[in-house]
């Protein structure tokens, strides 16, 4: 009887032993690549200027000019745009890339924006204004003097 047991007691054993070393050489669960294209904290920036409407494309045109640019078209821009930390610097002009509901309420204000600026410029179009993706708004005031 105690030699059966020991034969049992050997063979759980090595059983364990060689799930132990199977289980021991399977190589980690693969890390998820980080996000390349992640704006980092450094790429913010905060802008003060006033939010307008941007030129409609009208409807109905053809060809690859007009549709480059109804594809491009923004419908808000931030005009008189600086940074907000120096208001003295030389105003720009945005092109807003967000919901419209985020911008609509504050048509005509001056509102201070966070975003990331994207510097390529609109398809066909190496003048047209940089694009910011508009992260928050906040009303500074409720007219554009």
């Amino acid at each position: 009887m105690m030699s059966k047991m020991w034969k049992t007691g050997t063979l759980v054993a090595i059983a364990l032993t060689a799930t132990a070393t199977i289980a021991a050489q399977q190589p980690p669960p693969a890390q998820p690549p980080a996000p390349a294209s992640a704006p980092s904290s450094s790429d913010k920036v905060v802008v003060t200027g006033c939010i307008q409407r941007g030129i409609q494309s009208p409807v109905g045109t053809t060809g690859a000019a007009g549709a480059a640019a109804a594809a491009d078209a923004s419908k808000f821009i931030l005009t008189k745009a600086s940074p907000a930390s120096d208001a003295t610097a030389t105003p720009k002009t945005f092109r807003l890339d967000a919901d419209d509901a985020q911008l609509t309420a504050h048509v005509n204000h001056k509102v201070e924006i966070t975003g990331t600026i994207d510097a390529k410029p609109a398809a066909g179009d190496a003048a047209a204004p940089a694009k910011l993706k508009v992260a928050s708004v906040k009303m500074v005031a409720a007219s554009c003097e």
